[in-house]
């Protein structure tokens, strides 16, 4: 008996034995199930998250080109981004965008504010990114418009030979001899100093906020209106061809000082430095200098000249001079930012570019820039300044190297 009832509890004890193991084990398992889920669901969720990342950065990448959908989207408007530019694709990598919206909260000459959410599926993981973005200089067209001076310091003896828009930050002369096709945007006063015998001819609007004088008795031609905010700040015999604007309607179409783009401030040049494809200019081979696509970036002085091919963005931390400057065919561009004063040589005669400097541009007589200039200020030496817009140049720097000069700030970034 006493035999019988030790098996028994033996037999008891294995059972409870089994049992506690077996619930163990399957709290083990279930554990291990579970932590696997929560594991699969956490990197689900970050797959997700970098989808949605990546919709993001298709919009800015899109954008930065100054595409027609950003140039057509009205302040306050949305835009389907999946469906217009993706058509639709849904898929990628391994898993899906839901949707990529895009909103234009605000823009300027100077900067497009856009709102920009995606919402992202990996399994049954989802994720949503809102990012608020201020995109500097998207559109190229407000860079390379004609001739832009901030400060024009020695008008007084040059004659303005312009087949381009032209802006001033500052009092601006014109003087006897000067032909200009274009509009001309002044902040200052446009003096117009016809002398005896000579003749100025301008074909296109002039608006000036402080207005338009007019000296001298030689030939004055203006093809076109004089705007102003008060019918005073035009001379007698200009006010047939004068019109009134309300000065903040005025202030509004002429960009002044405060907004000439800072392109070459301390952190930019370092960004161009660090993302610059090359650190010096390629070889002269059979009498023309090959260009890469994508951004040059040269420390100190620069020497340039003679014929080039391709489309590139030239960043010079330091002065340029610039001798004769000829592109090879028609889709061919070169802009160049100098940080420092840009001139030109004894030997220009024509220089091909678009042309940037953070000090000043100071060419000899007679030099002739077909293409942009943009410049803090203007010392030509007592000669006539000969600028053209060169369409098809803009057209393929726009095209194709548009985004080297446009910076991308995010302001907001909510999950």
């Amino acid at each position: 008996m006493i035999l019988r009832d030790i098996k028994g509890q033996s037999m008891l004890v294995v059972m409870v034995i089994i049992l506690a193991t077996f619930l163990l084990c399957s709290a083990v398992l279930a554990m291990g199930i579970n932590t696997g889920k929560i594991a699969a669901f956490e990197v689900n969720q970050d797959k997700a998250y970098y989808i949605a990342e990546a919709g993001v950065e298709k919009v800015l990448a899109d954008a930065k080109n100054g595409p027609a959908w950003l140039r057509n989207l009205n302040t306050g408007s949305g835009y389907d981004f999946l469906a217009n530019n993706l058509n639709n694709e849904k898929d990628f990598g391994e898993g899906a965008f839901e949707y990529i919206k895009v909103k234009k909260l605000a823009e300027d000459d100077r900067r497009t504010t856009l709102e920009i959410e995606c919402r992202a599926k990996c399994a049954s993981s989802i994720k949503g990114i809102k990012v608020n973005v201020d995109l500097e200089n998207v559109y190229p067209e407000n860079l390379f418009r004609g001739l832009w001076v901030t400060d024009v310091r020695s008008t007084g003896s040059n004659v303005f030979n312009l087949a381009a828009h032209s802006c001033f930050s500052s009092d601006v002369v014109i003087n006897s001899g000067s032909h200009i096709a274009g509009d001309m945007y002044c902040c200052g006063l446009v003096c117009l100093q016809c002398e005896d015998g000579g003749a100025i001819e301008i074909n296109g609007n002039i608006y000036a906020l402080d207005g338009v004088d007019f000296t001298g008795t030689g030939q004055l031609t203006i093809n076109g209106f004089i705007y102003v905010d008060d019918i005073n700040k035009a001379p007698d015999e200009l006010r047939g061809i004068t019109r009134i604007m309300s000065t903040r309607d005025l202030a509004a179409k002429i960009p002044d000082a405060a907004a000439f783009p800072a392109l070459l401030s301390a952190a930019r040049l370092a960004w161009y430095q660090e993302n610059a494809g090359c650190s010096q200019l390629p070889p002269v081979k059979d009498g023309t200098m090959f260009l890469q696509n994508g951004i040059y970036f040269i420390s100190g002085a620069c020497v340039l000249s003679g014929t080039y091919s391709g489309n590139a963005l030239l960043v010079v931390d330091g002065s340029v001079t610039l001798g004769s400057l000829i592109k090879s065919g028609d889709s061919d561009s070169l802009a160049i930012l100098a940080a420092g004063p840009v001139s030109s040589s004894a030997d220009s005669g024509e220089i091909d570019a678009l042309l940037y400097s953070s000090e000043q541009v100071n060419f000899n007589n007679g030099v002739t820039v077909r293409g942009s200039v943009l410049a803090a200020g203007l010392a030509c030496s007592g000669g006539t300044v000969n600028t053209s817009y060169d369409q098809d140049m803009f057209n393929s720097f726009r095209d194709i190297s548009s985004w080297t000069t446009c910076f991308v700030r995010i302001t907001r970034w909510n999950e």
